[in-house]
């Protein structure tokens, strides 16, 4: 018996994690928006809240697909990766001009808005029963 993944209707707010959402819906993949709620203890020693846009189980594996739209929240990606647990897979989507700003220790993955399709067919293909693929980190051109 087929089941249908599809998702009428997802609460998005930014056109980014709508485009997200509708990739994830005409490949089939089910996903939730704010599902899980996060803190973060900054640099600062204050506590953020952290609610990550887009949850896709894959098994044990969790993938946080965070749309970012500005290079701001970097911190408080890269503090919640020091934090949590190492099944989750914290996934950023960013226009080409964002992602290129984007120190690799603030993701675990990066796509560019113009990679949806392929963002989207590697979380599908995820074996949920293995190993979390190696995703190989552009290199900071600064350094």
């Amino acid at each position: 018996m087929a089941v249908n993944t599809r998702v009428v209707a997802h609460d998005t707010r930014t056109k980014l994690e709508a485009a997200v959402c509708a990739e994830m819906d005409r490949q089939g993949l089910a996903h939730s928006h704010r599902l899980l709620h996060y803190r973060v203890r900054m640099k600062s020693g204050k506590v953020a809240k952290y609610e990550p846009a887009i949850v896709v189980h894959r098994g044990p594996i969790l993938f946080l697909v965070e749309p970012h739209v500005s290079v701001t929240a970097t911190e408080r990606s890269l503090r919640f990766l020091e934090q949590h647990s190492p099944e989750i897979v914290y996934v950023a989507v960013a226009p080409a001009r964002i992602a290129a700003r984007m120190p690799p220790e603030s993701y675990d993955e990066l796509y560019k808005d113009t990679e949806l399709p392929a963002l989207v067919r590697r979380i599908r293909e995820q074996d949920p029963e293995g190993a979390v693929r190696i995703f190989l980190k552009r290199r900071d051109r600064t350094r």
